[in-house]
Order: structure tokens, then C-alpha cells, then sequence
């Protein structure tokens, strides 16, 4: 995650195939916003694969919007990024 200013950018969240399915992905995302809204950020941003349905369902139970697409943002496959952002605070308990 870099952090510029008030903005996190998510650059790489992964999980080992043996372990998804595990909330794990769910607990990396809490921690780095819990970290990115302690050091001062008030929004967060990140790229997802348009194919990848299992994260792009976890940003949005976070709060993460679509707000744009990068066009052949993944130079191994050529695929699309969708931009996700998120206000905070966008978890309500």
C-alpha cells in the first residue's frame, strides 16, 4: 500500500490458493485500512482484474465503488483494471 497524502493506494493484495475461501483476503483489506485511516487517509483506491469476481465481491462488501477502467492495465493478459475508491469511513457496524 503506498500512501500519498490523504490517499492509499492499494498495489497488491494475494493469497495463496491453499488458503482462500478463509477470510484471510478480508483481514489483509481490514488491516491496511484500519493502518491507511491511521496515518491519515481519507480515501483509498485500487485496480482489479474485471475476471477476478472473488476480490471485486470483497471490495465492495468494504465499501469500494467501480469508478473508472484502465484499458490493458495488466500487461500479461492485455486485461482491463476496473478502479475501485472508497471514502472513509465506510465501515458501519
Amino acid at each position: 500500500m503506498w500512501l500519498v497524502l490523504d490517499e492509499a493506494h492499494i498495489t497488491n493484495v494475494a493469497v495463496h490458493p491453499e488458503y482462500r475461501g478463509k477470510s484471510i483476503g478480508e483481514a489483509l483489506m481490514l488491516e491496511m485500512i484500519q493502518q491507511a485511516i491511521i496515518r491519515g487517509a481519507v480515501r483509498m483506491t485500487l485496480e482489479v482484474r474485471p475476471s477476478n469476481m472473488a476480490a471485486r465481491e470483497l471490495y465492495k462488501k468494504l465499501g469500494f465503488k467501480e469508478k473508472g477502467l484502465r484499458k490493458k492495465y495488466y500487461t500479461d493478459t492485455n486485461e482491463d483494471a476496473i478502479i475501485m475508491w472508497v471514502e472513509f469511513p465506510c465501515l458501519e457496524q
